[in-house]
């Protein structure tokens, strides 16, 4: 696997880095703001993905030395809506190579997001390594279907609205993944694709923040094994990041194996420009009724 023994890449202030900041306002305590450019339905509905980001800003700031999450869990108990919120961040434990924060992400002191992370250096971290899994098979990017430019025209045309988070993103996917949005499921419960910010210049790297978004980012796998496109509320999500990513577009990969009981399972990869697998992620989720 190219890349190995990777170094810290610079990170240039973007949307991402705005619309994450936090600020400290009481010991352990931090404030944040909830865009709305990061809803999954208009006007409601934040991302969860981009709430684990949001939390883990303020989760960093009392890791010292140990700023990427190799493991951030969050547990989903209360949609927040756009505006203020805040963080309240409990150190567990501090270690030579990992520390442990708890968070939760409150609004109008209503708890929304329960979340428990352990934080490394991935710059630096160095140890045995066997990677038994394979970058997504997917086209060359300029074959896929850019579904972010398409979703956006069919809104403009009066047809169904773009996805606000959807517009965050440059999404690339084969056209086989995207046939459910015209009521052509493949059967299959698989999604993915290339994506990078969509404020992104070429030579950027991805803030490993922004990875967290990623794993929760596409539609979920399971419009694509039933055809049935409603509200997928996530229950539980875990994030697992594995390096910082090299410049370029990102491949990403998920699947929903088991649908049982009205749950499912959404397992995802996601892999660099190098071909270096930077994340994992696995989420609980209720399926569409």
């Amino acid at each position: 696997m190219p890349g190995r023994g990777q170094v810290a890449r610079p990170v240039v202030e973007d949307r991402f880095a705005r619309d994450t900041a936090v600020t400290p306002v009481a010991p352990g305590r931090y404030r944040g703001r909830v865009d709305p450019g990061w809803a999954v339905v208009d006007g409601a509905a934040p991302n969860g993905g981009y709430l684990l980001a949001l939390a883990a800003r303020a989760m960093q700031r009392q890791t010292g030395a140990h700023p990427d999450p190799v493991s951030l869990t969050g547990h989903f108990l209360h949609p927040p809506q756009p505006g203020d919120v805040d963080v309240e961040v409990e150190l567990v434990r501090s270690g030579g190579r990992h520390t442990t924060v708890a968070a939760r992400l409150l609004q109008d002191d209503r708890e929304c997001v329960r979340l428990l992370g352990a934080f490394g250096d991935l710059a630096t971290a160095r140890g045995p390594e066997r990677v038994d899994l394979s970058p997504p098979d997917l086209p060359a990017i300029e074959a896929c279907i850019d579904v972010t430019t398409a979703a956006v025209e069919r809104a403009a045309a009066g047809a169904l609205p773009s996805f606000p988070i959807q517009e965050r993103f440059d999404h690339r996917q084969p056209a086989e993944l995207a046939t459910w949005a015209l009521g052509r499921p493949t059967g299959r419960g698989e999604m993915g694709g290339y994506l990078r910010f969509a404020d992104a210049a070429e030579a950027t790297a991805m803030d490993p923040l922004g990875l967290l978004v990623v794993a929760d980012c596409f539609a979920p796998a399971v419009f694509n094994t039933t055809g049935r496109t409603s509200w997928v509320p996530t229950i539980e999500l875990t994030v697992q990041l594995r390096g910082h990513p090299a410049p370029g577009y990102l491949a990403a990969a998920f699947t929903t194996r088991a649908i049982t009981r009205g749950y499912l399972e959404e397992d995802g990869q996601v892999w660099d420009a190098e071909g270096n697998l930077v994340a994992l992620s696995r989420q609980l989720a209720l399926a569409p009724r």
